[in-house]
């Protein structure tokens, strides 16, 4: 009878174990469901809307230096205004719905981010990066970087205090991720601190995370003594993740050191015409994967006789292959592209060894954009939105310090 009874409760308690397993999988799921409908839609913004914003503000840059009557020029000014204010809110739903850093900058820089995001809202959090170099799946990025920021909120809601910590510490074969402050805490066998479900599903939601990607969540936590969360997953060493670390931007890699002193070619570039020593046209290549925005650069640059527009490309790839055949004085190359992006294609260039001097583009007021770029070789860097004042005068800059690295080389010749 005993042995009769014990059979189906060992084909129930199996039967649980496997539903427990199926459902587990599907919340891992749709958790990354959710992040892919994240990103589809701040791509959606940052590609499209954020875009034709980018390409007005330059317009109206263009007509505010034009002769007008003071109303218009009141108008075309309070026009300006809105579309600053529409531009900052594009960014935010942006990095609100999935933030540009941690695609393209990984984990760490991400992290970076996260910390400055959280000084908006009273916290101050003390980053400690023991390993930077980290090569993450993206989808094992993207739940990592959700649940930190859950449990940084839910310090900001419940914890009382301004303070906390992020460690990012390579254990063996696993990464290990501690949040913790030393705020007010609470009883880890009662609900957890708040009114509702809302912070005990959140922290249910970031363990069935972790425990989808092999890992583990644990947390510790005692009325008065603050809180301690833990975030355990295993890392891939496989040579399929160093291949994709490699043709990722990822900080703290090895980077490549811009080339000093590099050999000017046939155009290069000068920056002042002169009736007795005219100069050549400075060469320049437009890269951006958005064909309006090429245009509005275009316009720009059309009004000085001292520019010679010779090419466009649509993305870093297309932008490497003309760079080697027209030989640009300058490139003019945008960082957020398909196929390869502004980063990796300045890389490439400078591998190359060529003349060109690249100047990045970027939409994004993101530091960590314009160090990237600069690291990758760029000569320059600017934003979309000064580029009616700011492009022009960035290009005669780095023509001016071309000519001059090679006025030397010829001189120590």
């Amino acid at each position: 009878m005993n042995e009769e009874s014990e059979a189906p409760v060992d084909d129930r308690t199996r039967d649980l174990v496997l539903s427990q397993d199926r459902l587990r999988a599907l919340a891992a799921e749709l958790n990354l469901a959710e992040q892919r409908e994240r990103q589809r839609l701040a791509t959606e913004l940052h590609d499209y809307l954020a875009q034709l914003l980018a390409l007005r503000k330059i317009k109206l840059a263009q007509a505010k230096q034009m002769p007008m009557a003071p109303a218009v020029g009141k108008a075309v000014t309070d026009v300006d205004q809105v579309m600053d204010q529409a531009l900052a809110y594009t960014r935010t739903l942006v990095v609100q719905l999935s933030p540009p850093v941690l695609k393209q900058f990984r984990l760490p820089t991400a992290l970076k981010w996260l910390v400055e995001q959280m000084q908006q809202r009273n916290l101050t959090v003390k980053l400690e990066l023991k390993s930077e170099t980290l090569s993450l799946p993206e989808e094992q990025a993207v739940l990592l970087f959700q649940s930190i920021r859950e449990l940084l909120m839910n310090v900001v809601k419940h914890a009382g205090t301004t303070q906390a910590r992020i460690s990012v510490e390579h254990v063996s074969d696993r990464l290990s991720i501690t949040v913790s402050d030393q705020g007010a805490g609470f009883d880890l066998f009662a609900d957890p601190p708040g009114t509702g479900s809302e912070p005990s599903f959140g922290l249910f939601s970031i363990r069935e995370r972790m425990t989808a990607l092999g890992g583990s969540f644990e947390l510790l936590s005692q009325p008065g003594q603050g809180t301690l969360a833990t975030l355990l997953v295993p890392l891939e060493s496989s040579e399929k993740t160093s291949e994709s670390a490699a043709g990722s931007t990822v900080l703290g890699d090895e980077k490549t050191e811009p080339a000093k002193g590099r050999s000017p070619d046939n155009s290069t570039a000068r920056t002042q015409h002169s009736e007795f020593n005219p100069q050549p046209k400075v060469r320049v290549l437009l890269v951006d994967d958005h064909a309006m925005v090429r245009q509005g650069l275009k316009s720009i640059l059309d009004a000085y006789q001292d520019i010679s527009i010779i090419g466009e490309a649509a993305d870093g790839e297309e932008a490497v292959k003309k760079a080697i055949g027209l030989s640009p004085d300058v490139v003019v190359m945008d960082v957020n592209m398909p196929r390869m992006d502004g980063i990796q294609a300045t890389r490439h260039i400078e591998t190359e060894r060529l003349a060109a001097m690249v100047i990045g583009l970027s939409i994004q007021n993101v530091e960590d954009v314009e160090t990237a770029m600069k690291e990758a070789g760029a000569a320059a860097f600017v934003n979309k939105e000064a580029a009616v004042e700011d492009l022009y005068e960035t290009i005669q800059q780095v023509t001016r310090e071309h000519r001059r690295i090679a006025s030397e080389k010829s001189v120590e010749k």
